[in-house]
């Protein structure tokens, strides 16, 4: 079972690192397959693929990606959801992308999972690219030591 250990420690109090910043990970964004074969297919440029923080969030039942992602992508709505936020429902579009979670190299992705429909919204003013949410953290075993300044993610 591949697994992501971070330990926070020698920085400083690891608790503190751990409450202020959260258990971030490396995250990259690309276009599907079928959608990248297509666009190859018609000698159509393939959008490059976008890396930066992804906010494992236990308290969010879908992941999301940041809106200027799916600018970035050239991907277009495939349907709606309606989200439950501390303000009240909400709806979001959803976007189909590809996203992994990147360990350093030359190791394998963590994870990697094409989503027929990620949800969207304003992530880049908390230094974001990705939510990741239950749904992907359902078919992971996720350990969070916050006063040993210990998390760890496997799949």
């Amino acid at each position: 079972m591949p697994t992501l250990s971070l330990h926070f420690q020698a920085q400083a109090p690891g608790g503190v690192i751990l409450q202020s910043q959260g258990f971030q990970v490396i995250v990259e964004l690309t276009v599907p397959g079928q959608l990248e074969q297509l666009l190859a297919s018609e000698n159509k440029p393939i959008p490059s693929p976008l890396r930066g923080p992804g906010l494992v969030d236990t308290g969010a039942t879908f992941s999301m990606i940041d809106m200027d992602a799916v600018t970035h992508l050239c991907v277009s709505p495939v349907g709606v959801v309606t989200l439950g936020t501390a303000g009240g429902s909400k709806q979001s579009a959803q976007y189909p992308v590809r996203l992994a979670i990147l360990t350093p190299p030359p190791n394998p992705p963590l994870f990697l999972a094409e989503f027929a429909g990620i949800t969207a919204g304003p992530l880049k003013d908390c230094g974001l690219l990705c939510l990741i949410g239950r749904d992907i953290l359902q078919r992971a075993v996720l350990v969070y030591d916050g006063g040993g300044g210990h998390v760890s993610l496997s799949f």
